[in-house]
């Protein structure tokens, strides 16, 4: 007998089902005075209970970049002085040139840090979508597990109760064999007992047939006195 298939996830009732889509606004409510840069979208859903991981990270990165310090701008480069310049315009030039390239320096190690520092909260955003990730398939393969051996419990329920109804219907036609037999060992027995009334009634006329020709002889044999003799009876 085939096993009934059922969905292996549960689905989920209209209450579950978000109402909207999560703004700005309801994530920056959930961080609060929380730093965002030491958050991730797995812990600001747990605050809000809805919307898509997708919506609150980027939600999440525009607050970080509010509050993300703007790095100074580099100035621009100074050309190299000719050979022919002023020594005191060339010192001039040169410590330009070296205020230029530490600008720059600085510009590009706060860019660098600032790139690592957002490295550092994506992979503690993936590490933290991974974890709940995990959560939420572990749940479901359990879920499917409890599942799977209530339906081999029903399953064997079924088969326990197929194999009940085979046997009663088996005896259900033992039964009706049983009764045909006895019905026609009755029709047979009523149709012996006929043939056998048949014969003794018949029997029994030509019983009352002799008697009566007997009863007719002895009438005829008896004198009026009503006394026959023995001339007579010989």
């Amino acid at each position: 007998m085939p096993k009934i298939k059922f969905p292996p996830y549960p689905i989920p009732s209209p209450s579950s089902l978000p109402s909207s889509p999560v703004s700005l606004a309801d994530v920056r409510a959930a961080l609060g005075d929380t730093e965002p840069n030491k958050t991730n979208a797995a812990a600001i859903r747990k605050i809000i209970g809805r919307g898509s991981y997708a919506t609150i990270q980027k939600h999440l990165d525009a607050i970080r970049a509010e509050r993300t310090p703007v790095p100074p701008v580099a100035p621009g480069a100074i050309p190299t002085a000719p050979g022919e310049a002023v020594a005191a315009i060339w010192a001039v030039a040169w410590a330009h040139a070296q205020a230029s390239t530490l600008g720059r320096l600085e510009a590009v190690t706060v860019e660098r840090d600032a790139a690592q520092s957002l490295a550092e909260i994506r992979a503690q955003d993936a590490a933290g979508l991974s974890a709940e990730i995990d959560a939420r398939d572990l749940a479901a393969i359990e879920g499917v597990e409890a599942h799977m051996n209530e339906l081999d419990e029903v399953q064997d329920s079924l088969d326990a109760a197929n194999a009940q109804v085979e046997d009663l219907k088996a005896q259900l036609a033992a039964a009706q064999a049983e009764i045909e037999r006895l019905g026609q060992a009755a029709v047979l027995a009523a149709r012996d007992a006929t043939i056998e009334r048949q014969t003794m009634q018949a029997a029994l006329d030509r019983q009352l047939d002799k008697f009566t020709e007997l009863k007719a002889m002895v009438s005829h044999l008896t004198p009026a006195t009503g006394k026959p003799t023995p001339q007579k009876l010989l």
